[in-house]
């Protein structure tokens, strides 16, 4: 009988560290030792050349139970082997490389010369010099800028007619209440304090001074109800264009805009004011209420304007604004012409100059330039000298503390990106240093033209929902930070210090969090946050440092001059700007009964539990084309009819002109955007507001509101 023979696997070295083949020949010789030595005992059907395969003699004379228990433990080797491959990639992650290093940006090698220059410049010019030069260059610069910009905002606009041009108004690129005093019913009953400026011209033109970049600075970020729209994230005008249907005088320019429309982001629109420059234009009122206003293509690449397809009160047109041929002195901003001479200026500095030198002059140009030129936190109106002090007391107040976090980001990380080598047989590349980390800077810098027109306003759901394009947006802004962070956190592991730094972010991380689960607070990390949680990282010297750290300072810089230091959380109401706050809801619509003209509502709605509340709420306030034409005291029910149809009611003749001249369906109706809220008496307090109900006039058919607030 054969005896039993078994494979004695616990004698196999298991240690991966041996060389694979040093093993395989082991292996080999264990199994040869334990094969017949007698060549007797070996079949001689065996010898047969076409069965003599290497496995085959190997494994004859072993059991079917042997050879599964060598693939067992074969895989369970594999296993070990991919276990101890992960460990080891942990351990070597964690103690970083054996010889860290951390190299300068290497030098272009084809500009040697220009690589070498500034070295030459600072050894063969004495320091005492070059503090010299480089104060007499800051004055120059600051010189320079001085003159260009600061009569812009002290002068006031004029014309070389001052006899008969009125007074210029300096606007921004939203709308001041003088033009227009809000949505809803601010406007009051009829809307009769609105516009101001036109009471107080006399029928006379308006002439109004706008700042560059109002094709998206007249965006509204805030929900603008109009009719049944619910208008956000765009350029706010409605109607207008440059090809007049109706000629009103022959100085005119455009269709008439409604009354409500942002004129400096209306006058983009219509090709007048260049969204580079800036400029002046000539609004006239003499429009008055129209019938209806329809889209027009829009110049410089904006957006269409609104189209609206009822009556409104009030409306404005552009006009010639060189009526008399006279001259319009101080009217265009120098914004664009303040940055090109900083960023031209700047290059020698970043250059020829000291790290030191170049990172506290820079950040301090860009600081300022934000804060008075590209994207000022107030707009100046020149003819108030307490604007242009006001703007300064805003940037002083928060250059302060700006420095402050500049000096920590300097230690931090900064002073080992841009110093120079203290070894002579390290070499660093100067134009690296400008063709990287300076545009970057600028960039960033820039935020207000760069990436604040990428279709993302603010990191929360609602906002990526209401924007077309937003996710696709922030999942290229989170893909490209992921790949820029594992790219620097390899630079950071080959300096040997990954260990600290993943210790530094988690604790970050850890912040965030904690800061997250405060109640009644949502966290917001603006992207100045974003740029300080950065910016340590950046911590090397090599190319991708240089890039990385130059956007960061420069996002750093726009956050904290032009927003100031925003808290990192905020409540849910200041999160919502002049959005609905939802804590006191409008009636409900019900129902209109077209045989006796009665328009209906529920007062307090279905599921509000605190009624008390309501109680003080006891006026009803009802808004006709998005201006408010009655107040009602608490009742459910109005009769329509019987007020469209009084020849002494101010909506009257808005009504029949329309009918006469508007636009009509097929069955001659027009259409009435009706919505109702709630008003404290004899204030101007008000609830949120429903959205439009479409009655159409005079037929009598209604169309509910769909669910939501204005």
């Amino acid at each position: 009988m054969k005896n039993k023979k078994s494979i004695d696997f616990g004698n196999q070295d298991l240690n991966l560290q041996q060389n694979q083949s040093e093993g395989l020949v082991n292996k080999i010789s264990d199994l040869s030792n334990r094969l017949p030595q007698d060549p007797q005992d070996i079949p001689l059907a065996d010898l047969n050349p076409s069965r003599m395969s290497e496995s085959e003699l190997l494994t004859e004379d072993y059991e079917r139970e042997s050879v599964d228990e060598y693939v067992r433990l074969y895989h369970r080797n594999r296993k070990e082997r991919w276990l101890y491959k992960t460990k080891l990639f942990f351990q070597k992650l964690w103690n970083g490389p054996e010889e860290p290093r951390d190299d300068y940006a290497p030098r272009i090698s084809k500009l040697e010369f220009l690589e070498e220059l500034p070295v030459k410049f600072n050894q063969n010019i004495p320091l005492s010099y070059r503090r010299i030069l480089l104060t007499v260059y800051l004055l120059f610069w600051f010189g320079l800028c001085y003159s260009i910009l600061i009569p812009y905002l002290t002068v006031p606009p004029y014309s070389s007619d001052e006899s008969t041009t009125p007074h210029i108004h300096s606007l921004t690129c939203l709308s001041l209440r003088e033009f227009w005093d809000g949505k809803n019913a601010a406007c009051g009953l009829n809307g009769e304090s609105c516009p101001e400026i036109a009471k107080h011209s006399g029928g006379n033109d308006v002439v109004i001074r706008c700042p560059a970049l109002c094709d998206r600075g007249s965006w509204t970020y805030s929900l603008i109800p109009i009719g049944d729209q619910r208008i956000k994230h765009r350029g706010y005008f409605i109607g207008g264009g440059d090809k007049v249907a109706t000629k009103i005088d022959d100085t005119q320019l455009t269709n008439p805009y409604r009354a409500d429309s942002y004129p400096c982001g209306a006058a983009v629109h219509a090709g007048l004011v260049s969204p580079f420059w800036g400029g002046c234009a000539r609004i006239s009122h003499n429009s008055k209420n129209q019938p209806f206003f329809e889209p027009a293509k829009g110049h410089y690449g904006v957006d269409d304007s609104i189209g609206f397809k009822s009556f409104f009160k009030l409306s404005f047109y552009f006009k010639i604004l060189r009526i008399n041929e006279e001259t319009f002195h101080q009217c265009h901003d120098p914004r664009i012409v303040i940055l090109i001479i900083n960023v031209l200026l700047g290059l020698p500095i970043v250059y020829l100059a000291s790290g030191a030198a170049v990172y506290w002059i820079i950040n301090v140009v860009g600081f300022w330039t934000i804060c008075l030129a590209t994207d000022p936190p107030i707009v100046v109106d020149a003819s108030d000298p307490q604007d242009f002090a006001s703007l300064i007391s805003i940037g002083l107040e928060r250059f302060l503390p700006t420095c402050s976090i500049l000096y920590i980001l300097w230690h931090c990380s900064a002073k080992r990106t841009l110093s120079e080598p203290t070894s002579s047989d390290e070499k660093m590349s100067y134009l690296s240093r400008v063709i990287l980390w300076y545009p970057l800077f600028w960039l960033g810098v820039l935020n207000n033209v760069s990436f604040d027109r990428l279709p993302v306003d603010r990191l929360t759901i609602s906002d990526l929902k209401e924007q077309s394009g937003a996710l696709l947006a922030v999942s290229s802004i989170i893909l490209t930070i992921s790949i820029c962070a594992v790219i620097q956190a390899y630079k950071i592991w080959l300096s040997g210090r990954f260990r600290k730094y993943l210790m530094v972010y988690s604790t970050f991380v850890l912040g965030l969090v904690l800061l997250a689960q405060l109640p009644g607070l949502s966290l917001r990390v603006h992207h100045y946050i974003l740029a300080m949680l950065l910016i340590p990282g950046c911590a090397t010297r090599g190319r991708t440092a240089l890039l990385f750290q130059g956007i960061l300072l420069g996002l750093f810089l726009s956050g904290a001059s032009r927003w100031g230091l925003a808290a990192i959380a905020e409540t849910i109401t200041s999160l919502k700007r002049d959005d609905p706050l939802g804590k006191i809801l409008p009636p409900t619509f019900t129902a209109y009964d077209s045989s006796s003209g009665t328009l209906q509502w529920q007062l307090i709605p279905d599921g509000v539990t605190n009624v008390a509340a309501y109680n003080k709420y006891s006026s009803i306030s009802l808004l006709i084309n998005d201006i408010e034409y009655y107040v009602l005291d608490n009742v459910s029910s109005l009769d329509l009819r019987s007020i469209l149809s009084n020849a002494t009611a101010p909506i009257y003749d808005l009504v029949e002109e329309t009918l006469k001249n508007g636009i009509k369906d097929s069955n001659g109706d027009i259409p009435l955007y009706i919505r109702i809220g709630r008003k404290i008496p004899n204030t101007k307090v008000y609830s949120d507001f429903s959205n439009a109900a479409v009655l159409k006039w005079p037929s009598g058919n209604l169309t509910l509101p769909l669910p939501g607030l204005t």
